[in-house]
């Protein structure tokens, strides 16, 4: 009688495109390939080329889509269509009469990097419920601007305790930075930005967790943004300052070789908000971006900001 061996666990990664071509994806899609990830690729993709839907499914991904124009070889999205569609009940729109779009007046663009944590999670669970398919853990992930030099599922596996759902990143600067601020000020006003001042910006361009407790944080980072269109980031920083978010997740720097938010730890910062002592920051030498002690990092987000990395990398991966 034979013992039926234990099933791998799947993982899986989702990120979001619009507007790129082949060549915006190459290394995104190439340097994960050199890694040991052998998971599930999930693209949502808005305003896209049938070129560039393609070639992500001829990477092995699952790409989903929107609008089809067969003429224009395009795929598109509009929110303000979707956002009518999902408040109309019984035939009758019910949306806050403030809202500029009860009259078809649209007064701002898709921002899509903000819909994209709302489809992430919705299109995700979606696909699990008419597929049956399981994962372990999720990530999500920038597109144009991340590349991978290890399989970031690793570090997941081995670090992430059993009483944590989510793993975040931290930049070198705190909310002091005057982009931040003004961001935070503008979403969601002084108040919040007196929460979370000195605390350290958490980036949302790479996070990663447990597969259903990261459908919920990605829903709810959207919901939680009171603006719904331009505060990805600001909303994750005070979502996670609340204790019940909190708790459940585990904070990085640049000191864990799993994600490094390139673009303030590269190079000193001159933000005011700045507190990244410079002795400990990272390095890239021989073509690896690692911690001070040497241990390299799993992603690279902002890799694109700092020449020497961007240029290496684009060498390496940068062909579709």
């Amino acid at each position: 009688m034979t013992t039926p061996t234990a099933q791998k666990p799947v993982d899986a990664i989702v990120t979001a495109v619009s507007g790129y071509e082949p060549k915006h994806m190459a290394v995104w899609f190439n340097s994960l390939k050199a890694t040991s990830f052998d998971g599930r690729i999930f693209v949502i993709a808005y305003d896209v080329s049938e070129e560039l839907v393609t070639y992500m499914e001829g990477q092995g991904a699952t790409v989903l889509t929107f609008q089809h124009d067969p003429k224009k070889r395009r795929y598109s999205y509009s929110q303000l269509a979707e956002e009518i569609e999902d408040h109309t009940d019984a035939g009758k729109l019910r949306v806050d009469s403030r809202w500029t779009w009860i009259r078809r007046i649209l007064r701002f663009k898709d921002k899509v990097h903000d819909r994209r944590f709302f489809h992430a999670s919705e299109l995700l669970r979606a696909h699990c419920e008419k597929t049956g398919e399981t994962f372990r853990f999720l990530a999500f992930s920038d597109a144009r601007d991340v590349a991978f030099q290890s399989n970031p599922f690793d570090w997941l596996e081995a670090e992430l305790a059993d009483d944590k759902d989510v793993a975040v990143s931290v930049e070198g600067i705190t909310h002091r930075d005057p982009w931040n601020s003004r961001m935070m000020i503008k979403v969601f006003g002084k108040h919040a930005l007196r929460r979370v001042a000195d605390a350290p910006v958490i980036c949302c361009g790479y996070f990663a967790g447990r597969f259903e407790p990261m459908l919920d944080f990605m829903l709810a980072n959207y919901y939680f943004d009171q603006s719904k269109r331009i505060g990805d980031q600001v909303a994750m920083n005070q979502l996670l300052s609340f204790k019940a978010w909190r708790q459940l997740t585990v904070v990085t720097d640049w000191n864990t070789p799993w994600t490094l938010h390139a673009c303030t730890l590269m190079e000193p910062s001159e933000s005011p908000g700045n507190f990244a002592d410079p002795a400990t920051l990272p390095v890239f030498k021989d073509g690896i971006v690692t911690t001070r002690g040497g241990a390299p990092f799993a992603v690279v987000h902002h890799y694109d900001r700092h020449s020497g990395v961007a240029e290496h990398l684009e060498a390496k991966f940068g062909t579709p």
